[in-house]
């Protein structure tokens, strides 16, 4: 039997077997009962949907880096998360409820990705390139993720709304339901579906679980505070209590006008680790550049050295900023501080310090034996490099690497690719992601 008529007859059966169980409950339950239980259901038809749109949009993301990718080991890493997204995909819409002539090409479309990258990666594996019909079948796959992309991040926006999926879903007495026909797009717009997808880079990154960055000597609680004073001499700040976790920590309320802030010092070293707030920001009156010198005023008044605004993005009237120190004009992502600055007052209202805390130590034992001119030999030949320099990043799983960063720009769209300063091979791209809350690296 044939994989498609597989997950229709699975789609069949799981939208008989909703039907029944709530009809079932609508005889045996109290009505509270059965409110329970609808908002139940409704959660995990949700959960489904999201996780479904989620997984999409790194399919199309994987695809992406995939295209402008010269190098075996990172095509392959690629193709592995397309794989296994592919799959979790395929999970996803088995357990919606959804009559399967409804999302036909889109089932169609996610198998036949799935089995494409899985042959593509094993090619790689036995030693293969990947040919140039095999990069123009990626092109056609990513061009179909987006528009599977655009449709289900359509839906997101109709289901952050009072619309219900439990409210929607067929009757047996109707043809399609009305949560069928909100997929219907789906196959309007991939009717040519290939035969047979807010942060800056390294954002997220911990790379030691060890935490390097801070020595064993402690600070007590009366100097923390006096550090939080002499730091935000225009608040009313207060103890309010310890945390014994992964980072002990001395907790404080900051208080200025209506606008509280809580924040963290480390007993070890006694830096600023966490600060965050509720702050609404007013009409803006400071430029991005002026945040970014704000944030790197202010970490070097906190005692942080050679700290520098390497990313930033605006968004609903504040600027993020990403800080790491920059050392002989080498950008050190491990170190990285994030700092979120309102722009109508400039007023520092977040920080977050736990990879510097993590990761940060002195570095002297690094060095590019290729130089910029061989490293830009694994790029594309389509590739329009806007900037160039070097970075320590960290490795998918331990360590770091020392590498060329090459901001580049290709069919419109925006990538960072870094470069092996010792190998010259590629080792990680990132691509940039426009959204209506900023730019985003994924």
């Amino acid at each position: 039997m044939k994989k498609g008529a597989i997950i229709g007859i699975t789609l069949a059966c799981v939208l008989v077997a909703g039907v029944i169980t709530f009809t079932g409950v609508q005889w045996g339950l109290t009505a509270n009962q059965l409110g329970s239980y609808k908002m139940q259901l409704e959660y995990v038809y949700e959960r489904n949907f999201y996780e479904l749109a989620d997984n999409i949009n790194n399919i199309e993301s994987n695809l992406s880096k995939l295209s402008v990718s010269t190098d075996k080991s990172v095509q392959e890493k690629y193709l592995a998360n397309i794989v296994a997204l592919s799959n979790s995909a395929q999970d996803n819409l088995a357990t919606l409820p959804i009559d399967h002539n409804a999302i036909n090409d889109t089932t169609t479309f996610i198998n036949q990705l799935s089995g494409f990258a899985l042959v593509l990666q094993q090619s790689i594996a036995d030693g293969e390139e990947i040919s140039l019909d095999d990069m123009d079948q990626i092109e056609s796959l990513h061009e179909s993720s987006q528009n599977i992309k655009y449709e289900l991040n359509r839906l997101s926006v109709l289901l952050s709304t009072d619309y219900s999926i439990v409210d929607n879903i067929k009757d047996p007495n109707v043809g399609q339901s009305d949560f069928d026909s909100q997929f219907s797009g789906l196959t309007n717009n991939i009717t040519e579906y290939p035969q047979l997808i807010y942060d800056g880079p390294f954002s997220d990154s911990v790379t030691n679980k060890e935490i390097k960055g801070l020595s064993e000597n402690e600070i007590n609680a009366e100097e923390a505070l006096n550090r939080m004073k002499e730091w935000f001499p225009d608040y009313e700040i207060t103890a309010s209590g310890e945390t014994n976790g992964e980072f002990e920590t001395y907790n404080f309320t900051m208080t200025n006008g209506n606008d509280t802030y809580y924040a963290q010092v480390t007993k070890r070293d006694g830096i600023l680790l966490q600060l965050n707030s509720g702050y609404n920001a007013g009409e803006s009156t400071k430029s991005e550049e002026e945040c970014i010198t704000i944030a790197e005023t202010f970490a070097t008044n906190l005692g942080f050295r050679d700290m520098k605004g390497v990313w930033s993005t605006a968004s609903n009237g504040f600027v993020y900023v990403n800080l790491t120190p920059v050392v002989n004009d080498v950008v050190i992502y491990p170190d990285m501080i994030k700092v979120k600055i309102a722009q109508d007052t400039g007023a520092i209202i977040g920080w977050e310090a736990r990879s510097w805390a993590y990761n940060h130590t002195e570095r002297n034992n690094y060095s590019a034996t290729v130089n910029e001119i061989t490293a830009r030999q694994a790029l594309t030949v389509d590739m329009d490099v806007r900037t160039v320099r070097l970075a320590i990043i960290p490795n998918d799983y331990v360590g770091e690497s020392l590498a060329y960063e090459f901001m580049c720009v290709s069919n419109g769209a925006t990538y960072y690719i870094y470069v092996n300063a010792e190998t010259g091979k590629q080792i990680n791209i990132l691509k940039v992601v426009e959204t209506d809350d900023g730019n985003l690296l994924m």
